[in-house]
């Protein structure tokens, strides 16, 4: 026994001898040199995963924390670490220093380590670092396959337990704390036609399906939408629905509030990648006003803002818009219309979403999500008055949540249509629908442009989408054909026959002389509506025929 502690004793005076005396570089090559002949008789190799305490992180040690992070409550292991966070939606789990853990990946078992320990000196700093060890004959598949796995998998992870959060500009830089949102609504909750909100979904789950095959055609991983259509129908809740489908920041831009093209270049520049740029009512700037339409742009837009069309243009697909990856942009209008033409093109406006009054398919969602049924005595009142009344979701929603009485608050949403029809008198049409503008024919406005990643729409295709390669011609055609029935005026018979049938329901003994009287005006008005597609359509050919005559 005391020859063993004798040895000991000598090994320890020879290794303070060596580091002592012997210069670093001299110490270093016999280490190495150790550490080589020992491993001839050792099977195993170790990575070390160091976690860097700077800005330049090391993205195999995070990627490491979050892969284990998920596989310790799956396994047996007496002790691990776990914390919640309010930048993270879920739990987070994390080995506890010195402790180890198996993972077995193609049928090889993977053993790592975690290790921690503070560092000497003035500055103490926590070190941390993980040890994996494996047989020696798996180098080559841990290097090409094992470790590509654990860094794709922490991305997942990542974009899982990220809350969404909301950034908003001032004095021209977003605001260095964002906001967390915690908006309820989804695809799931949001009152839209069915058949709408399946493309819409199936369009962003494409996109973010489709990095390689944007890197393949040589575009940049970004897609736009344009939401539009009357007040009240749903824009930001779809906004909202969207960002948290995808688990993306929104990124809310003010275009009045951003005092150069400059300043718009760095703010697209700052934003994180995979986030959401929403701009609402992008009409409602001076210089991006439609240079065919003859519209003016209300005086107050007309100060302030030193946003250019160009500017715009170039942040929409510019230089600068090749500057991150996976984002979206989001535009809202009440009136598309006003907007130039080089805004909407694909490219850059690559989705239009048309947003209608309410339909009864909205309105059996809402009272479903408001009063719990799915069907009721009084739906065929409602049913027969969606079509002639004029209102939005936001109000039926809002007539829904008076009372949780599903009687008495569809009574009191009967009420409401039945006053609203005899206030308008169903004679003017509200700004916003298609009818009450000449230039939005009824396929433009009831259909949506749906590209591909690699479609090249132009501007002359745009008014009238092309087929999907996706959906089939039958689908194309049930689709349209919905959101016709959906969202369009109905033909003048179905209309004197619904307006016959509503006269019979109500029972308030309405004039049916006055009832004629507005009938006849509607007709009037859509006809009027028709006469000036007609001339807007001849003046069109007439400029086409001069551009012909001239090449």
């Amino acid at each position: 026994m005391n020859s063993l502690w004798a040895f000991l004793a000598s090994l320890a005076l020879i290794r303070s001898i060596l580091y002592n005396y012997l210069p670093e570089k001299l110490r270093l090559y016999i280490s190495s040199r150790f550490e080589e002949w020992t491993s001839r008789f050792t099977t195993d190799v170790t990575m070390v995963f160091r976690d860097n305490q700077s800005s330049n992180m090391n993205q195999l040690f995070q990627a490491a924390n979050l892969y284990l992070g998920e596989i310790l409550p799956t396994i047996s292991i007496p002790r691990v670490m776990v914390e919640k966070t309010e930048n993270v939606r879920n739990l987070s789990f994390t080995m506890e220093k010195n402790s180890e853990m198996v993972d077995v990946f193609e049928n090889v078992p993977m053993k790592w380590k975690y290790f921690s320990e503070y560092s000497q000196g003035m500055s103490k700093h926590e070190i941390r670092w993980y040890e994996l060890s494996f047989h020696k004959e798996h180098k080559d598949m841990v290097t090409r396959s094992y470790l590509p796995h654990i860094l794709e998998r922490a991305n997942k992870i990542k974009e899982r337990n990220r809350v969404v959060k909301l950034h908003t500009a001032a004095h021209d830089f977003w605001t260095p704390k964002p906001v967390i949102i915690q908006h309820p609504m989804t695809f799931e909750t949001l009152a839209m036609n069915g058949d709408l909100k399946k493309i819409i979904v199936e369009d962003l789950d494409r996109f973010m399906d489709s990095k390689e095959y944007y890197q393949q055609i040589g575009k940049v991983w970004k897609r736009g939408y344009l939401l539009h259509g009357p007040p009240g129908t749903g824009k930001s809740s779809l906004i909202a629905a969207m960002a948290n489908h995808l688990n993306f920041d929104i990124y809310n831009l003010n275009l009045s509030a951003v005092s150069s093209d400059l300043v718009l270049q760095n703010l697209l520049l700052s934003m994180a990648n995979r986030s959401l740029l929403a701009i609402e009512d992008i009409d409602c700037s001076v210089k991006l006003q439609n240079r065919e339409s003859k519209i003016e742009q209300p005086i107050k837009y007309q100060q302030h803002n030193k946003v250019t069309l160009s500017g715009l243009l170039n942040f929409f697909d510019g230089i600068f818009s090749c500057c991150g990856e996976g984002k979206i942009l989001v535009a809202t209008t009440n009136y598309k219309e006003r907007i130039d033409p080089a805004l909407l093109r694909a490219g850059r406006m690559d989705m239009h979403i048309y947003l209608t009054y309410c339909t009864f398919s909205a309105f059996k969602q809402l009272a479903l999500k408001y009063l719990k049924i799915s069907d009721h005595s009084l739906f065929h009142h409602i049913e027969k008055l969606l079509p002639e009344v004029k209102v939005s979701p936001a109000a039926v929603a809002g007539e829904l949540m008076k009372t949780r009485d599903p009687k008495a608050s569809l009574e009191g949403l009967i009420k409401h249509l039945e006053n609203k029809l005899l206030a308008d008198g169903n004679s003017e049409v509200s700004p916003g629908h298609p009818s009450s503008h000449p230039s939005n024919c009824l396929v433009e406005e009831s259909s949506i442009s749906l590209p591909l990643a690699s479609n090249e729409t132009n501007m002359d295709n745009a008014k009238s989408p092309g087929p999907n390669p996706d959906v089939s011609a039958d689908e194309q055609k049930a689709t349209k054909e919905s959101n016709l029935t959906e969202n369009g005026p109905p033909e003048e018979d179905s209309n004197n026959s619904d307006k016959k049938d509503l006269l019979q329901g109500q029972s308030s003994g309405n004039n049916i002389l006055e009832i004629i009287e507005d009938m006849e005006k509607e007709l009037l008005s859509n006809k009027e509506a028709i006469i000036a597609l007609l001339n807007k359509s001849t003046l069109t050919l007439n400029r086409l025929s001069k551009i012909k005559s001239n090449i």
